[in-house]
């Protein structure tokens, strides 16, 4: 299996013949509005240029989208992707906001579903503590996926989700070998936090032992103040270096 890392959460994930794009964030560098955010930080979304080419990123053979906030799926997304290609969400509502755009094989993920021979099942996530969803409501439901191959890794992707129970419970069911974690830290106005730190991939690592972990949703979004640089410290310094991967953008890891 190939996962290359394209930018903040976009990957493309290269299975069997099958490839997958997740979360496309693919707009031009400064393309958004800043999100608000606790440390004044006012540069346009997203930081970065894309560090692949859109002709690559837009030939692919599914498409998920974990939810419809802007950094995972953005306006670029919208025109740009085949308005025929697969696309699987979290829910109807995403579903018909998706629609509306004129794709016409949007599909939820209500129970497992085959594409070819790839299973896809939905986990459920929450962005940010009971106390900022009780602040701010419009953060909405999220999701996560797992995705399965036969003779290939199986891997959860778990989306804009903070450590939780529902993490917890997703890693005892799935038992994945590979855990993909959104750990940017991204922060409101008020400073409280909406998706995992770098801490609680000590957290993940401790309830799957098992799995390879890749560390993304960084370095990209002006209102996440995680950056590569520490993850990887507070990983040599607690001695799992070896089961977590930080990608650069653009970056190809093979499992």
């Amino acid at each position: 299996m190939k996962l290359k890392h394209v930018r903040n959460a976009t990957m493309v994930l290269e299975l069997g013949d099958q490839r997958i794009l997740v979360d496309p964030m693919l707009g031009a560098k400064g393309s958004m509005d800043p999100f608000p955010n606790s440390a004044g930080n006012s540069t346009r979304n997203p930081t970065t240029d894309l560090a692949v080419p859109l002709a690559e990123l837009i030939d692919v053979d599914v498409v998920v989208v974990t939810h419809i906030h802007l950094d995972h799926w953005d306006n670029a997304a919208a025109s740009l992707l085949p308005r025929d290609v697969p696309l699987l969400v979290q829910n109807e509502a995403d579903g018909k906001a998706i629609s509306a755009n004129g794709f016409s094989n949007v599909q939820v993920l209500k129970e497992p579903l085959r594409i070819g021979q790839t299973v896809f099942t939905r986990t459920a996530g929450q962005h940010g503590s009971d106390a900022v969803l009780a602040t701010w409501p419009s953060l909405g439901e999220v999701s996560g996926v797992v995705i399965n191959h036969p003779g290939e890794p199986s891997i959860y992707v778990a989306g804009d989700t903070v450590w939780n129970d529902q993490v917890n419970e997703a890693l005892a069911e799935h038992r994945p070998d590979i855990v993909v974690l959104n750990t940017g830290e991204a922060r409101l106005p008020d400073n409280s936090r909406l998706i995992m730190d770098a801490q609680e991939i000590l957290e993940v690592h401790a309830a799957a032992p098992q799995a390879r972990i890749v560390a993304v949703h960084m370095e990209a979004l002006n209102h996440c103040v995680v950056t590569r640089a520490q993850v990887r410290a507070l990983v040599r310094e607690h001695q799992i270096a070896e089961h977590v991967l930080v990608p650069e953008d653009g970056e190809v890891l093979i499992f």
